[in-house]
């Protein structure tokens, strides 16, 4: 008898990174399993990308793709591929069948609401098991999706709702990016877990995580008919955060799949800036905003946040990091 494969949406951002979002569907689209749909959200503010991405789509010749991983990646797909663009307001009235679907945002409200057009069109669907928020700086294993599916209806998963994958240094490939994040209650920070370990190190070198690292988050229709989608407070950061802890509260677990390979360029996919310093600029000011919307949500702003605070701007100082400790100080007191 034949089993048929659970239906899943492969969401991708795309925001002015469309040579990166090229390089990761190529690998998407070669997968190791069939039942699936790719939702390709863009919220650029021209429309180069979605013209890049659509000639991808439909010549061969397009581009050559360089790539880290050409035995992922080639032999190209043939083209023209089966697509569609959309709008985002198309994206709210009618279903489209068509594998690889590219929906243009009205204006980027950041990760949360970028990724929620997809998932809010995939719920009124409701034609689904899973959702996969990839980044768009990623590439992706043949068997990374089967295996992440294996694993959640495995191990007495039921109450697993979001699934991370072993991320991976695309530039380091021997070394592990994180397999999730831990959270510092008394210092109110976060941190990656697994980061700088060797990529054959084992499932139970690591403990426990709190958070799925928002690079590749797979998660199940019953997680988000109870959760809800990603929260739009935060532009950018914190979200995944937010998701785990909202998860917990309703009694849902997380996890991580250690076959799930994905190879993360980490910090592309915000697409701030071509300048290293400005990307690394606009990235802490985001985290130290959603730092702050974090808890005024769900902790008691206490004394000890408030400390740390300090601590974090007075390291800027320390550094001579002027212009980032003043934007730090002003959205504390804000």
């Amino acid at each position: 008898m034949k089993v048929t494969e659970e239906k899943v949406y492969i969401i991708l951002l795309n925001h002015k990174g469309w040579k990166d979002s090229i390089e990761c569907l190529e690998s998407v689209l070669k997968l190791k399993y069939h039942n699936f749909q790719v939702i390709v959200v863009d919220n650029s503010p021209t429309s180069e990308s979605v013209s890049s991405i659509k000639s991808w789509a439909t010549n061969l010749d397009f581009i050559k793709i360089p790539t880290a991983f050409p035995e992922i990646v080639y032999p190209l797909l043939p083209k023209p591929l089966d697509y569609r663009i959309i709008s985002e307001s198309e994206s709210k009235n009618k279903f489209y069948e068509e594998p690889l679907l590219i929906i243009k945002a009205e204006k980027n409200r950041g990760f949360s609401a970028g990724n929620n057009i997809a998932i809010d069109y995939a719920l009124r669907r409701e034609d689904f098991d899973y959702c996969w928020l990839l980044n768009n700086d990623t590439v992706v294993e043949k068997d990374s999706l089967r295996n992440q599916i294996k694993h959640i209806k495995g191990n007495n998963s039921s109450k697993t709702g979001i699934l991370g994958s072993k991320l991976i240094y695309y530039n380091q490939p021997e070394k592990i990016q994180a397999i999730g994040g831990a959270f510092n209650s008394t210092l109110y920070v976060s941190k990656h877990i697994g980061e700088g370990a060797y990529v054959n190190s084992k499932k139970e070198e690591f403990g426990n995580i709190d958070y799925i690292v928002g690079a590749s988050m797979f998660v199940t229709i019953n997680f988000l008919k109870d959760v809800g989608s990603l929260c739009e407070d935060y532009f950018l950061y914190y979200e995944e955060l937010d998701w785990a802890y909202r998860g917990k509260l309703k009694g849902w677990k997380i996890d991580w799949c250690e076959n799930s390979i994905v190879y993360h360029k980490e910090g592309a996919s915000i697409g701030s800036s071509s300048n290293p310093k400005e990307r690394t600029y606009f990235s802490e000011i985001n985290i130290f905003k959603s730092r702050k919307i974090f808890f005024k949500k769900f902790k008691k702003v206490s004394f000890m946040f408030w400390v740390s605070s300090i601590l974090i701007i007075l390291n800027r100082v320390r550094r001579f990091q002027f212009k980032l400790a003043y934007e730090f100080l002003k959205i504390s007191i804000n």
